[in-house]
Formats: C-alpha cells, structure tokens, sequence
C-alpha cells in the first residue's frame, strides 16, 4: 500500500515538472525535476531489504 502511494505522489511531481517543461524557455530543469523523481522512486521501490 506505500508503494502505490508513493507512485501517486511520483507521478503528480512527474506531471508537473513535465508541464513546467513545456512552459519554460529551457526545458531541461522540468525533465531533470521529471525524470529524476522517477529514477529516485525506482531506486527507493527496488532496493533489497536487508535482513540482520
């Protein structure tokens, strides 16, 4: 259930940083905003837990 949370938000952070891009004279700070809440979700969602 905190993973689909957590998708929700990355994708509404997404969303806007992708209509911000289209917005703005140099698009790459919106893609960067966009692709980078992406990649810190997957990075968060895959990585092993680690047992003591």
């Amino acid at each position: 259930m905190k993973t689909v949370i957590w998708f929700f938000i990355t994708c509404i952070i997404a969303t806007f940083g992708f209509f911000a891009a289209l917005s703005m004279e140099n698009p790459w700070p919106g893609f960067a905003v966009a692709f980078g809440v992406w990649l810190i979700f997957m990075w968060k969602t895959t990585k092993p837990k680690r047992r003591y």
